[in-house]
């Protein structure tokens, strides 16, 4: 099989199991576990990717890092009916583009820096405070967002959706959104798709 996904246990690369579950592209998981006691991706990661960080995508004899990336790659080679991402011509595809890497940066950013300050004992520092700002912040853009906007691309479900799942289908799960009906009716929406569902049975 060409196409092979190497995915790492409670890790962002969920995010591409389910696009490619979405996609309905026939596919192979390699699966990786994390270190019981370090949390850290093992070391046979490396073979792979000089990283060592999961996702990563093989197809063709080449390797690809970055989970936007990948989704870009998945896209352009095997969605041609531009059912998971909207046209470069269409309104939506700013739109699309921009969250389709705001899962991966500013907006993803604070909770990824907020785990790390957790476990160093720091949460409650001077910084651990500035990126609690930063992360409420993003909290509130991604509420305003999906208050006047079905999916993150606008009225259709993309892989911009597939991406931005992890941090907000985690954050429901730990009670995080509270008071955000918006953010909190997207994640149950999204959470009912049947590729969703069988993300989960693949295992996070």
């Amino acid at each position: 099989m060409s196409l092979k996904l190497h995915h790492l246990n409670a890790s962002r690369s969920q995010r591409i199991v389910w696009l490619l579950l979405e996609l309905g592209v026939e596919h192979e998981i390699v699966s990786y576990q994390r270190d019981a006691t370090t949390r850290l991706a093992p070391p046979e990661l490396l073979n792979i990717h000089p990283l060592g960080k999961s996702p990563l995508l093989e197809h063709d004899g080449r390797v690809i890092a970055e989970t936007g990336a990948i989704a870009e790659y998945l896209m352009a080679k095997f969605d041609p009916d531009h059912r998971l991402h909207p046209r470069a011509d269409s309104q939506d595809f700013p739109r699309y583009l921009e969250w389709l890497h705001s899962a991966e940066g500013a907006v993803f950013l604070p909770s990824l820096l907020t785990m790390y300050l957790g476990l160093a004992g720091a949460a409650d520092s001077q910084i651990g405070q500035i990126i609690a700002q930063e992360r409420e912040k993003a909290a509130n853009h991604i509420e305003a967002h999906l208050s006047s906007h079905a999916y993150f691309a606008g009225e259709t479900f993309s892989a911009a959706d597939c991406l931005m799942g992890f941090q907000l289908a985690s954050g429901a799960a730990r009670g995080g959104l509270d008071g955000r009906p918006a953010t909190a009716g997207w994640v149950q929406k999204v959470s009912a798709r049947p590729a969703f569902q069988a993300m989960l049975a693949v295992g996070i």
